[in-house]
């Protein structure tokens, strides 16, 4: 058993004379001569038993010296924290890390969904890092995870691009045909803004694209494919992939939103407008202040609009309805890459959808959308899938002055952040921030092979997409991603790299761990083994909260501790028992960045 487990189900039973089923929390003090783990569960207590918190923790501390514990000492310190040294050789003989418990239900993740109008550019990027290693993390905590890309081929966006195929041209020479849709969709934007082409025209395309088997129509499904497709591709070279592709028109040609509406018509929230500004249109109502809400939050609970035409949103409640196995009804499919299904108008039966917990990877500006999918389920009687469906919002990237520059943006005086817009045509493409970013890489480190700098221009990529808070807005910098020291996916793999190096030469000398003892281990040693044994909290911290950004610290923090041994503690010239003690910390530290990159996505290269 795992130490951080057979700590808290012995101090659990130890409480438990003061109450039953206690919840008990361990963390790992910030200094070692504090322990190397803690807990206030006394004075936790204090507040049932009534009785003074050093006391409590003192009985608690008698009972746990009875057990055979893996530990060297316990102690009790005011106000009431107990605190516990690690007995390592003893810690560790059971594995560095629990096993994972498989679960019967399914999580299905949506993430990506990016409009079908124009190549991609680094936000669409942030989101994907953030939806597969959401998925990647899952998995290793024993989830069945499937992954959706929803793909919005009904949208205004798709129909602008198509208008702008047909009546505008570009100049530019474009090597991929999202680029040149980039193009000539930020062109029709400033005709829209010049009066010289009317949105009457985009309004009539919408139409067809609605309508559905017209020459337009059709027109749309082959761009949006194709878009779509160089999408998925782009995304593929940053290890991230998908189990399905789920198609607007399918949930429309097969009627969901006909099933949707019938359930919310059994509702006493879901009514049809008579008079005001929605008359006519039906409107799902949410609170009772709707008078105080903006008039973007009345036009999002808005689900038919009174021409009888439906929102995106009433789509996405028909959708997440088909999500939780809700609708007795299902979308045919075909394989469209191996490994890639996609739902379509004539295909196989399969067993996509039908999830227990439902996570949706959306920006935060789509947080009051999203409330009003889980407000819907609500009021048809789902109030148990309304709970399990999550929103992980997350922030917008922008381009700092010196990225900006780089790039070939103009850029002003006094102004250090630089947004980007798609109807401006201004914003990085991912294919223009990787190649930049393998420049970069190449001018740090002047030796690597080509095949290196590609692997370290994505790491570097996909890590600065991943280690800030989900919420946080991003300011990107070329830079500052491509460092080899500081919070950098290049510094993590460096650190790997240098770790197997010392395995290899100490391989090839004949030396090895075995019969390494971590008895006396100096502080640096010490250190990595606490922080390697806190590794199965902050991954379980990090599923729970949806936070990757919990992983990359804790991948930080031990590269840093590690590199900090390194310079403490040599490994292959110590004395024979100092020698395998620390090539065993060696391994494991190695062992443990490998877990770590598998979930973050980022490669493990032995050698640099």
């Amino acid at each position: 058993m795992h130490v951080e487990q057979t700590l808290i189900e012995a101090i659990a039973a130890a409480a438990s004379e003061f109450q039953n089923d206690i919840e008990v929390e361990l963390e790992q003090p910030a200094q070692l001569i504090h322990g190397d783990y803690s807990t206030n569960v006394a004075m936790k207590l204090a507040r049932v038993a009534r009785k003074n918190p050093l006391t409590i923790a003192e009985t608690i501390k008698e009972k746990l010296e009875r057990r055979r514990l893996p530990v060297t000492a316990i102690e009790v310190v005011k106000p009431g924290f107990i605190n516990f040294f690690i007995e390592w050789d003893e810690a560790l003989a059971d594995g560095d890390e629990p096993q994972a418990l498989s679960s019967s239900g399914k999580t299905v993740i949506e993430h990506t969904s990016i409009n079908p109008n124009k190549s991609a550019h680094i936000g669409h990027l942030r989101n994907a890092c953030i939806g597969d290693t959401l998925a990647r993390l899952l998995k290793a905590c024993g989830e069945n995870v499937e992954v959706h890309n929803y793909v919005d081929d009904l949208g205004n966006q798709l129909a602008d691009t198509l208008t702008a195929l047909l009546q505008t041209d570009s100049d530019s020479v474009a090597t991929r045909f999202g680029d040149y849709c980039w193009d000539v969709y930020s062109r029709l934007n400033e005709a829209y803004d010049k009066g010289t082409i009317s949105t009457s025209i985009r309004d009539e395309v919408l139409h067809k694209l609605e309508e559905g088997n017209n020459s337009t129509a059709w027109l749309g499904y082959v761009v949006a494919d194709k878009i779509t497709s160089e999408h998925i591709e782009e995304m593929g070279q940053f290890g991230i992939d998908y189990d399905l592709l789920v198609w607007e028109r399918d949930i429309v040609q097969r009627g969901f939103w006909h099933t949707a509406f019938q359930k919310l018509q059994q509702s006493d929230v879901f009514v049809k407008q008579d008079s005001g500004p929605q008359a006519g249109c039906w409107v799902l109502r949410m609170s009772d202040n709707e008078n105080e809400e903006s008039s973007e939050h009345q036009s999002d609970k808005v689900l038919v609009r009174s021409n009888g035409v439906l929102t995106y949103t009433a789509k996405d409640i028909a959708y997440h309805m088909w999500k939780f196995g809700l609708l007795n009804d299902d979308f045919a499919y075909k394989e469209k890459w191996p490994g890639l299904w996609t739902t379509t108008s004539s295909g196989v039966p399969a067993t996509f959808g039908r999830g227990d917990a439902v996570i949706n990877v959306i920006d935060y500006r789509q947080e009051y959308p999203q409330k009003v999918v889980k407000q819907a389920l609500a009021a048809v009687g789902y109030e148990k899938e309304a709970e399990r469906l999550f929103h992980v919002p997350y922030g917008v990237v922008s381009l700092s002055k010196q990225t900006a520059n780089q790039l070939g943006l103009e850029t002003e005086d006094g102004k250090s952040v630089y947004a980007m817009s798609g109807r401006k045509g201004i914003g990085i493409k991912i294919s223009e921030l990787i190649q930049h970013m393998k420049e970069a890489v190449r001018a740090q480190s002047t030796d690597a092979s080509e095949a290196t700098v590609e692997a370290l221009a994505f790491a570097a990529i996909r890590y600065n997409m991943l280690r800030y808070n989900t919420t946080s807005d991003i300011v990107f910098d070329l830079t500052e991603a491509t460092q080899v020291t500081g919070n950098t996916g290049i510094y993590l793999i460096y650190t790997y790299a240098r770790a197997n190096s010392i395995i290899t030469k100490a391989k090839q000398a004949g030396l090895s761990p075995e019969g390494a003892t971590f008895k006396g281990a100096e502080d640096a040693e010490r250190a990595l083994l606490k922080h390697l044994a806190g590794w199965s909290t902050v991954k379980r911290k990090a599923a729970a909260s949806f936070e990757p950004n919990l992983i990359c610290t804790f991948a930080f923090e031990l590269a840093s501790l590690y590199n900090r041994f390194y310079s403490q503690c040599p490994v292959l010239k110590a004395e024979p028992l100092e020698q395998a003690k620390r090539l065993a910390i060696t391994e494991r530290v190695s062992q443990q960045l490998e877990r770590v990159f598998t979930i973050l996505g980022l490669p493990s290269l032995k050698k640099i």
